[in-house]
């Protein structure tokens, strides 16, 4: 889609449908895809607005946010214009029947959904403070990586998965009837993880109870490959070999109806598997890094200075007691000291060490999948 100014409701309907139907152009489709893995938090018409209006933003949110992370938007800045709701309450009148079974006229209070134009500008249009790493920990690189990468995915998969040698041509399938995922083995690292995540899709769009076995198979096999597309984009594995020659075809067969349908799951599917794969590949992580976190923790010293400073290697019962206290999260008295000590310390190393420290305890501080797929700066 080409970069247009949108201003009013009524313009942003209208980008949406035209948007809509750039669905039938694969490139078009292959960007919003990777637009779906930067904001997976929006919706798929936001998206679409967002990608409208500026094709290359990758983190965008309003100018009363920015000012809480301490950015400013720059002089001068347009804003992206995108549709937020504001659900109303207003009283209506309905027939209910009393005690005595009579019908009678009664006040009550309903939620009606009402929508309005806000501006939000992304992370390039700002200055100011460093952003925290928001971002998921980079996947590309060491076969380490990957292998933390793949356990990650085999918790977040909502159904059990298996390795066989499979005969024909599929490289894996979603067994619907028994509930499972079974991949072929002995494939590329980057090959088992798109098809690992293809079929993690196929089932949650097209399970027995998601109410949607009956929609072509055509169809099954585009949103499928869609979500995988798009959340592998999210981790910067590079799907890029996999085109969609097909999407032109199948989408010319839809009504606008269907194509938003489709849109809109594929949109939320690919939402809920990135929240649920960042909040399982970090918990690997965390269990991995545990143990040097923990000698780290444990090596520290306050001198007669009055400074926290690394020392020497710390005997076994105390690093297990800091792996214990991590392992529970029980980490806000350790958060704590070393903020503390942050805050005094003079030497800027010193700091440096004492503050890359905090980030690593932090991450074992308590959190749930339940807020993972929560998100956040939700549109």
């Amino acid at each position: 889609m080409e970069s247009k100014q949108i201003r009013t409701l009524e313009e942003a309907l209208e980008t949406l449908e035209s948007g809509i139907r750039d669905f039938m152009d694969s490139d078009a489709y292959q960007k919003y895809l990777s637009a779906i893995g930067r904001f997976h938090n929006y919706s798929s018409g936001n998206i679409l607005l967002i990608t409208s209006q500026r094709p290359d933003a990758t983190l965008v949110a309003g100018y009363t946010t920015w000012k809480k992370m301490n950015r400013q938007v720059k002089k001068g800045e347009r804003g992206i214009r995108i549709i937020a709701p504001v659900p109303v309450r207003v009283e209506k009148e309905e027939m209910k029947k009393d005690e005595l079974g009579n019908l009678r006229k009664e006040r009550v209070a309903v939620t009606v959904p009402r929508f309005r134009m806000v501006t939000v500008f992304d992370v390039t249009q700002t200055e100011g403070e460093p952003l925290p790493n928001i971002a998921p920990r980079d996947l590309r690189g060491s076969v380490e990586n990957y292998r933390n990468f793949l356990t990650a995915l085999l918790r977040a998969s909502r159904v059990p998965v298996s390795f066989s040698e499979i005969g024909g041509g599929p490289r894996g399938y979603f067994d619907i009837g028994n509930e499972r995922i079974v991949i072929r083995e002995g494939m590329s690292e980057a090959q088992t993880v798109k098809t690992l995540v293809h079929e993690m899709a196929h089932s949650f769009l097209h399970s027995s109870d998601s109410g949607r076995t009956a929609i072509p198979q055509k169809t099954k096999e585009v949103e499928a490959e869609s979500a995988a597309f798009a959340v592998c984009s999210r981790f910067g594995i590079d799907t890029s070999d996999y085109t969609f020659p097909y999407v032109s075809g199948w989408s010319g067969e839809q009504d606008l109806g269907t194509l938003k349908a489709s849109m809109d799951q594929i949109r939320e599917v690919s939402s809920r598997l990135i929240h649920r794969i960042e909040y399982e590949y970090e918990n690997v992580l965390r269990e991995k890094e545990l143990p040097a976190v923990a000698a780290e923790l444990a090596g520290l010293r306050v001198g007669a200075d009055d400074r926290m400073t690394p020392g020497p290697p710390a005997d076994p019962q105390r690093t297990a007691a800091m792996e214990r206290l991590l392992d529970r999260g029980n980490v806000d008295g350790i958060l704590r000291d070393l903020r503390e000590y942050s805050e005094r310390e003079g030497d800027m190393n010193n700091r440096r060490v004492l503050e890359e420290l905090i980030g690593k305890v932090e991450r074992y501080l308590p959190r749930t999948e339940e807020t993972a797929e929560k998100g956040g700066w939700e549109r």
